[in-house]
């Protein structure tokens, strides 16, 4: 439950998120100072276990570091309490909401098999992320794969010091602030496939063609220019002026989104802009 718990947090923060336009997850980062590299690699967070994989060359860059760094670290038990504490339902979460549209809610997640009573049970942000992972059409819980627990499975990951680019608590309080009502409506209503965009979105993540992800999820469609400023460019300005003293101080494997990479406020570009020299890692 608690896995469960935690893939519904990531795989939010994926989903509703663009991509590098380069083709390439896993990016060298060197120069500027740095005596040893450090490597920059976009995950998907999820995906069913019949499409999941990690790249050989993700293993070959984790030997080199020596220290991993997530977005936030999911194997902490205390992020796993916090996780649990954050699921309390919202009773105000559809004030204002005309009485049709929540009944067209109601009908909606009924038929993707979930419980109209669920906002009684959970956070929003919780029953949204749930509605997403639907949308992969995994056989059931228990075959969904989290790319950032695999990683920290890997032998080159065995010993290795986990840091965090931010506080789980900012994480959650983001996501619950992002998704309302109206959001959960108009997601209802856009007529969109969600399950074959996310087959395509994981076949292009896997294949590594971004380009193919980047125009299946970099619109307006799935995130406004305001959310995708909350979402990637303000956390991507956080994160950067964290992460000079960590290469400095030990090379340093960083995993997050493969969304906060792409575009002039992407970790590629703003690694480039501080003096670093990026290069993709092809194989």
């Amino acid at each position: 439950m608690k896995q469960s718990l935690t893939t519904c947090i990531l795989v939010l923060l994926f989903f509703f998120v663009g991509v590098a336009q380069e083709n390439a997850l896993l990016w060298k980062i060197s120069g500027n100072g740095l005596t040893r590299d450090s490597y920059l690699f976009g995950t998907l967070h999820m995906a069913c276990s019949a499409d999941f994989s990690i790249p050989t060359k993700v293993e070959d860059a984790l030997k080199k570091t020596d220290c991993i760094a997530y977005e936030v670290d999911v194997t902490k038990p205390e992020n796993r309490q916090i996780v649990q504490e954050k699921l309390k339902p919202n009773a105000n979460f559809f004030n204002g909401l005309a009485p049709y549209k929540k009944e067209a809610i109601d009908s909606a997640l009924v038929a993707h098999g979930i419980p109209a009573t669920i906002f009684d049970q959970i956070s929003p942000a919780m029953v949204v992320s749930l509605i997403s992972m639907k949308s992969f059409d995994c056989p059931s819980m228990q075959d969904i794969k989290m790319m950032e627990l695999e990683i920290s499975k890997m032998d080159a990951a065995k010993g290795k010091t986990v840091s965090e680019l931010e506080d789980i608590t900012f994480q959650l309080d983001l996501l619950d602030s992002l998704f309302s009502a109206e959001d959960l409506y108009a997601y209802f209503t856009s007529g969109l496939d969600m399950k074959e965009i996310t087959r395509k979105m994981v076949n292009a993540y896997f294949s590594e063609n971004l380009m193919d992800l980047q125009d299946l999820l970099l619109n307006t469609a799935y995130l406004s220019e305001e959310k995708q400023r909350q979402l990637l460019t303000i956390r991507n300005q956080n994160w950067i002026a964290k992460m000079p003293n960590m290469m400095k101080e030990k090379p340093h494997f960083f995993a997050v989104g493969a969304g906060h990479l792409i575009g002039k406020s992407g970790l590629i570009q703003l690694l480039k802009n501080a003096g670093y020299t990026l290069t993709p890692v092809m194989n």
